[in-house]
């Protein structure tokens, strides 16, 4: 048998080279597809693993956090009144305002016990903490330090355009000194927009959530409740960048109008007669944005807010008689001074000014004000640095360093917020969830008394 000889035409060995080359190249295709697509689901996998780590840090740190404040109302109140604490995780669930219980006058009242709370508390110092191998970043702020833009809408009209006035001049007032300042005319608008929302949404173009169990119409009159001050940034002339914390291009810190005014603070509002909730601020934290905006500077002396302001950041001092406080350090390693604070409103008898006023001047101030706070928006940043090991930074010096930082595009970050009420009893207290959880685009910067002593 005689074996057949391959082909010697040249143009056959090159088309079949030609076809080999061919094969190979859809191979390597085939190969280069797979790769991709595996090594793309592995880094979705990764940081999907990597942020379900995370929420667990968070929550893990929100019921830490729940677990201080009630801590901080049996310190204040003995092991009497803590006696009946409890976390119910599952009260309030319907949100913010819907949540709350409608008839219980003691929770609307902002005054509480009596107990004061103030910066020097345990649950107000920012705490970084490792969860696991997760760190998180925690900052506690009470939400009875902003104004509540819902006393736009009491019935007494005289009081709802005073409220008006206040809600403008907070808004002139907290980017004051900055490049992205909001000058008193827009300011003006913006209070009259969030009114009108407010009062007329039955004229709005913009959804409406239902809230109603029965299904029936609100009544035509009825003041519309929103689900969050956020709801408003699709109105003219509110932007996103105003619910954003940053830094302008001249490095000045910018807040958002978040930190400065709320709906948190009067759950009750609507449904209790006596309720007051929101119409004070804490004396204690409240930024002086907010202090200098309760009155028109010809009513009062504005220095009497740059005294209080000045006083709650003077050293405490210790009697002879009273045994050394153990020192406590922040996250940055340095001694917290202990500062002064009011217990009661009374001590305004130390701020100099006050002496000043008469009595009839002094009793509008008092009804403005409280020292202690019910509601506090829980602050959670877990964060992952994406740099290679040799540029990441471990530790910082000081805040501004640490900000920045965290603000680079180095970073995976995961920012979640909860809202929650500390309402008290008798028996004790109970921690109730007006939101539960908000996930954030970027973390909050720190507001400050003296920022430009940083």
């Amino acid at each position: 048998m005689q074996l057949q000889r391959p082909s010697t035409d040249p143009h056959k060995r090159g088309a079949a080279l030609m076809l080999s080359f061919l094969v190979l190249i859809v191979i390597l295709m085939i190969c280069y597809q797979i790769t991709r697509t595996t090594g793309i689901d592995r880094i979705e996998a990764e940081r999907t693993q990597t942020l379900t780590g995370m929420d667990y840090a968070i929550s893990s740190a929100f019921l830490q956090v729940a677990e201080d404040l009630l801590a901080d109302v049996e310190a204040e109140g003995g092991e009497e009144a803590a006696g009946g604490a409890a976390v119910d995780p599952m009260a309030a669930a319907g949100g913010g305002m819907g949540g709350a219980p409608g008839g219980d006058e003691s929770a609307a009242s902002s005054g509480g016990t009596g107990a004061s709370d103030s910066q020097m508390d345990a649950w107000a110092m920012p705490q970084v903490t490792m969860i696991g191998e997760q760190e998180v970043r925690i900052t506690v702020v009470d939400e009875d330090r902003k104004f509540n833009v819902l006393n736009m809408l009491v019935e007494d009209e005289e009081e709802a355009n005073e409220n008006r006035e206040i809600v403008a001049r907070i808004l002139d007032n907290c980017r004051e000194g900055t490049l992205a300042d909001i000058n008193r005319g827009d300011a003006d608008l913006m209070s009259r927009v969030m009114y009108e929302h407010f009062t007329r949404r039955a004229d709005s173009l913009l959804p409406q959530p239902t809230l109603l169990s029965d299904g029936d119409d609100p009544e035509p009159d009825q003041p519309a409740m929103p689900l969050s001050l956020r709801e408003i940034v699709v109105l003219e002339p509110f932007q996103e960048q105003h619910f954003m914390d940053f830094f302008d291009a001249d490095g000045e810190r910018v807040h958002s109008i978040e930190q400065f005014l709320t709906i948190w603070t009067s759950p009750a509002t609507f449904t209790a007669p006596d309720a007051v909730g929101g119409y004070e601020v804490n004396i204690n934290t409240a930024p002086l944005a907010v202090l200098v905006a309760l009155f028109d500077s010809r009513a009062v002396d504005t220095r009497l807010w740059d005294e209080i302001l000045a006083y709650r950041n003077e050293p405490e001092e210790l009697d002879q008689d009273e045994e050394e406080i153990e020192p406590s350090y922040d996250e940055f390693g340095n001694e917290v001074v202990q500062k002064k604070y009011f217990d009661t409103i009374d001590e305004l008898t130390e701020v100099r000014t006050w002496d000043a006023l008469e009595a009839e001047d002094q009793q509008p101030i008092q009804e403005r004000l409280i020292t202690s706070s019910r509601v506090f928006s829980i602050y959670a940043v877990a964060r992952k640095s994406t740099a290679a090991r040799e540029n990441q930074i471990l530790e910082f010096t000081d805040r501004n360093s640490r900000e920045q930082y965290e603000r680079s595009s180095t970073h995976l970050l995961r920012v979640v917020r909860q809202v929650v009420w500390r309402q008290e009893a008798d028996d004790g207290a109970v921690i109730v969830p007006l939101l539960p959880w908000e996930v954030l685009g970027s973390a909050p910067l720190d507001l400050l008394d003296f920022p430009d002593d940083l």
